[in-house]
């Protein structure tokens, strides 16, 4: 009687083992992604009032373009810094969530489909009026992964 449970057993346990174990990390594939673009290129607008550094003489609006690919995306934030011709840099202006909701309604990118967020730099204190503004927009996927867009914009 013990030869029979203590074959019976090893027969179930050898029906545990398998020839087919993976010897690498199985990767987990995700359909997210998104595109971010702008204008090549934004004209300079001049304040009306300027009295620097309160209200800066100069301003751009840069529409940024988020579209979503397969998996609905909720933006976080948009960072963006002006760097003039001179290469004088100016600090990065984040607008952190909810931020982006308050100003453009909503944050979220359903998938499949792009929004157009109109974000206004403004510049011109210790600063020309002509340069580039370097954007990166903050991203996280309906999964719960976050990652970063970067876009640049001549500023004219």
């Amino acid at each position: 009687m013990r030869k029979l449970i203590l074959g019976g057993a090893l027969i179930i346990l050898s029906g545990c083992e398998t020839t087919n174990t993976p010897t690498v990390p199985t990767k987990l594939e995700s359909s997210a992604s998104a595109s971010v673009s702008a204008a090549a290129s934004v004209q300079a607008q001049q304040t009306t009032f300027s009295f620097c550094p309160v209200v800066t003489p100069f301003s751009a609006t840069v529409g940024v373009v988020v579209t979503a690919g397969n998996v609905s995306l909720v933006v976080t934030s948009i960072t963006s810094q002006f760097t003039d011709l001179n290469h004088v840099q100016l600090p990065a202006v984040t607008l952190p969530a909810p931020i982006p909701i308050a100003q453009f309604g909503s944050n979220l990118v359903a998938a499949r489909s792009g929004v157009t967020f109109p974000v206004t730099v403004n510049f011109g204190c210790g600063t020309t009026r002509t340069g580039t503004v370097v954007m990166a927009v903050n991203l996280t996927d309906a999964t719960g992964v976050a990652f970063v867009r970067n876009l640049s914009v001549n500023v004219r």
